[in-house]
């Protein structure tokens, strides 16, 4: 039998991968020696549960992304640069390895949904107090200029938060808790009738939430995380039920009777004219950095040129028509093509293959689950999922950035509710 602290050191993993997480945000050679203790906590899960890692279905394609977060420093031509995104991807799946191991009863999975749900609030309390004035549409920046930047400083960001990567994120939360609002209005009205108050309180905080959330993502004026949105809301509305089918399908023909009616390209210009300023600018640009992105794929497509390393060569190519001489391209505006620079293609295959296996777990849940709020959640959870990767193909929030970390904790929710949804019960 494992000796007790043998066991201790197994449920220490998460707060131990929590307490090691800020010297990987924010990595210096020496920081990274508090990996040492990682080898120790896997260790001791062999010998407590017989298993180094958790048995999830995302291991295989997880180890295939590290093994070629790996090569690429092989590539990388500056690797103190390369530094922080190699660090913040190790961190993700230890992140998500310590979360997936620890979620193995309903009542955790309770409290990681509770987590889950005020870490997208206090996300959107950061970016209100941190966030840089985008300055799209005139109406919305009358509101964030008063707002105050307090948060600043932070390396990597020592002039504020970019509000597209606060946003990008903000769409992995905001269907989840409509989903959970939803529900608990519905349960609240059954129950009123018995006793009003009983949950009419739950049911009111998480509408706060959603205030909170809701609110940030509109004042952040990210077109990629709104269209994100959209394209959940109407894969919800075709997967839910005939009569949502028959919704978006209504919709959908008034939609073209007016393009038919008024004709698309005058149609087209109307919408971009008034989607904010430099929006035009913004899809030329947008263009030529995927060209340029897939040329440099071309040149390395097996190992990528390392990881942030698209962002110091942009520079170097040459003059731009649309990108101003000195403009940082943080990255490629894709995040496959940005998975492909880092980690070439066989990283992206890692990482589509991740993508792949989360929507499989959902989908799963979704049939197969006995209890409605476990369907409710991973409709929520693969709403939020479709917004983020939707935001990811005119943006991208790089593996490794510092928010990524939501994108992990996700990801374990989605195993951990698999695993009590549906695996347990077979």
């Amino acid at each position: 039998m494992p000796h007790r602290r043998t066991r201790l050191l197994v449920a220490a993993e998460l707060p131990v991968v929590i307490l090691i997480a800020p010297a990987l945000l924010f990595p210096t050679p020496a920081r990274l020696g508090v990996l040492a203790v990682v080898p120790v906590l896997w260790l001791a899960a062999r010998v407590v549960t017989g298993h180094t890692l958790p048995p999830t279905p995302m291991n295989t394609a997880i180890q295939a992304l590290l093994i070629m977060v790996g090569v690429s420093l092989v590539a990388t031509p500056d690797l103190q640069f390369s530094l922080g995104k190699v660090s913040g991807v190790i961190l993700g799946a230890l992140f998500f390895w310590a979360v997936a191991r620890w979620l193995t009863t309903p009542q955790r999975l309770h409290t990681a949904a509770t987590v889950f749900l005020l870490a997208g609030t206090g996300l959107a309390l950061i970016g209100l107090l941190g966030v840089v004035d985008s300055n799209k549409l005139a109406a919305l920046s009358a509101i964030t200029s008063r707002l105050p930047l307090r948060i600043r400083g932070v390396p990597g960001a020592e002039d504020g938060f970019n509000p597209n990567a606060v946003s990008g994120c903000l769409v992995l939360f905001l269907p989840f808790q409509f989903a959970l609002v939803a529900t608990g209005v519905r349960h609240a009205l059954e129950s009123y009738s018995r006793n009003p108050w009983s949950s009419r309180w739950p049911v009111v905080a998480q509408l706060a939430l959603i205030v909170v959330t809701g609110g940030t993502l509109l004042l952040m004026q990210s077109r990629g995380a709104w269209v994100g949105l959209l394209v959940a809301g109407l894969a919800f509305m075709l997967w839910h039920s005939r009569w949502t089918r028959l919704t978006a399908a209504v919709g959908a023909g008034a939609v073209a009777m007016l393009i038919v009616c008024f004709g698309s390209a005058i149609e087209v210009d109307r919408v971009v004219g008034r989607s904010g300023a430099g929006i035009n600018d913004t899809v030329s640009g947008r263009s030529e950095i995927w060209t340029r992105a897939i040329y440099d794929i071309e040149d390395e497509p097996f190992t990528g040129m390392g990881m942030n390393t698209f962002r110091r060569m942009v520079p170097l190519v040459g003059p731009s028509r649309s990108i101003r001489e000195g403009t940082d391209v943080a990255h490629a505006h894709n995040h496959l093509l940005q998975a492909a620079l880092d980690l070439g293609i066989p990283g992206v295959v890692a990482y589509a293959a991740i993508w792949i296996v989360t929507a499989a777990l959902l989908i799963t849940v979704y049939r197969r689950a006995a209890e409605p709020i476990h369907r409710v959640m991973a409709g929520g959870l693969g709403a939020g999922l479709i917004a983020h990767f939707m935001f990811g193909m005119t943006d991208a929030i790089p593996l490794g950035a510092k928010v990524g970390i939501l994108y992990w904790l996700t990801l374990a929710l989605c195993v951990g509710l698999h695993r009590l949804a549906v695996a347990d019960q077979n």
